[in-house]
């Protein structure tokens, strides 16, 4: 290989590399943050949500049935749409990232909560469930935006 072509590989892989330090957070950020505020807005309309169902019984069982149908299904969307505009926003990573793993927990609660649902068997997780699962995901991205700084650009 020729000392100019190695070069220009070395100077292109610094530029890939220096591109994911400055773009990866901010665009985990943005990317959690659609996801949010379109599952978010989804839930403010009746139907609008393949979750909806599953989000009423939640909330409900949560909260011992006080909140309950549109209620529990619009504190859902309320509660979605605000963790986008926190992500959106840039500011507060480790309170972004309680926001995140908070939310999380609480939406993995169905697989404890409707187990008979959730699956069928030892490692057979539904559709549901494994909607639900990929929300670990969730909480990797949560660990690496706390460890952003206070603002990130």
């Amino acid at each position: 290989m020729r000392p100019e072509t190695t070069r220009r590989r070395e100077s292109t892989e610094e530029r890939v590399a220096r591109f994911a330090r400055e773009s990866g957070i901010p665009l985990l950020r943005i990317g959690l943050g659609v996801v949010y505020l379109w599952f978010g807005v989804l839930k403010l309309f009746p139907g609008g949500s393949p979750a909806e169902d599953l989000v009423e019984r939640t909330v409900s069982a949560l909260t011992f049935g006080i909140v309950h149908g549109d209620l529990a299904r619009v504190s859902a969307a309320i509660t979605e749409i605000g963790i986008a505009l926190v992500l959106l926003s840039f500011r507060a990573p480790r309170s972004c990232a309680v926001l995140l793993v908070g939310h999380v927990v609480l939406v993995s609660t169905p697989l404890v909560l409707f187990a008979g649902e959730m699956w069928a068997g030892p490692l057979q997780a539904s559709f549901e469930a494994q909607y639900i699962l990929k929300n670990l995901v969730t909480v990797a991205a949560a660990v690496v935006i706390a460890s952003s700084h206070p603002r990130v650009r």
